[in-house]
């Protein structure tokens, strides 16, 4: 017979394997007086608080208070700000589009919130949901994060709510992102991965290219080719800095056709060649 420690003890390296993933779960904690500044949610993000107060500002919850228990939805590309009233402990959910998991509750809901005209509402955590972000609190710290075993806890965190919550107050906590998907810039954030270049981008969305280079450049403030671009090395100078994938995965991740091209990207944007921003990194945690 085990021993009932034994429940307790991790036997695996999750770090170690392919399948290790980081951006679905975060966990976060901020001591109270702490200001987090503004900045861009690049997925739309669910805020679970399991432990203290704080102040959000953003368009969908002006100056609003959240505290111990309750949780919020920030949509993709929204502009979100917080305030820490008391020292917080927090789960995030990071996905691109709600996961439907009931066929009828799905196009039902997204009916309502469609057609509702309600504000985005702070939801309370039902006892099986703080049940459920309590334990991926512990899986987070004990680093579990295989694909596979996260997805299946995304999966619950889709059905939890689906069972435990009304079809109206699920409609109106997703309706940013019901109102928002109908916007250039939720498309943009959706499928800027997909697209080679602004010619592409535009016959994805349906546009003539001029016509997207003009809403593109009304919504973005910047062409659409300098957006690109600058994405573009975000994106790969956080794959060598913070990411375990191999080099050649992120050349084809990123659509080089050779590591040589891949490398003269780096070398002109970056000053540095893949390999030396890796080593970089490396010497300096």
């Amino acid at each position: 017979m085990f021993s009932p420690d034994l429940r307790y003890t991790k036997f695996t390296d999750c770090a170690s394997c392919p399948e290790y993933r980081k951006q679905i779960f975060k966990y976060r904690s901020y001591p109270k007086g702490m200001m987090i500044p503004q900045e861009k949610c690049m997925q739309n993000t669910l805020y679970f608080l399991l432990k203290g107060t704080v102040e959000v500002n953003s368009e969908e919850h002006p100056h609003t208070i959240i505290s111990d228990g309750q949780f919020i939805l920030q949509p993709i590309g929204s502009k979100v700000e917080f305030k820490v009233l008391e020292a917080v402990e927090c789960i995030l959910y990071l996905f691109e589009r709600p996961i439907n998991v009931c066929n009828e509750r799905f196009n039902k809901g997204a009916s309502i919130a469609e057609t509702s005209r309600r504000e985005a509402i702070v939801m309370e955590m039902c006892p099986p949901l703080r049940y459920f972000v309590e334990g991926v609190r512990m899986y987070l710290n004990d680093d579990l994060l295989c694909a596979g075993f996260l997805q299946a806890k995304r999966t619950e965190l889709v059905y939890l709510p689906n069972c435990y919550y009304t079809l109206k107050d699920l409609a109106a906590f997703y309706s940013p992102i019901y109102r928002y998907s109908k916007s250039v810039r939720y498309f943009v954030m959706q499928n800027y991965m997909k697209a080679k270049d602004v010619e592409a981008f535009a016959q994805l969305g349906g546009y003539s290219t001029p016509t997207f280079r003009r809403l593109f450049k009304e919504t973005f403030g910047e062409p659409a080719y300098q957006w690109m671009l600058k994405k573009k090395c975000e994106d790969i100078q956080n794959d060598l800095t913070t990411t375990e994938m191999s080099i050649s995965e992120i050349s084809y991740k990123y659509g080089f056709e050779s590591l040589s091209n891949f490398s003269h990207f780096c070398r002109t944007n970056f000053g540095q060649s893949p390999r030396s921003m890796r080593t970089i990194k490396r010497e300096n945690q």
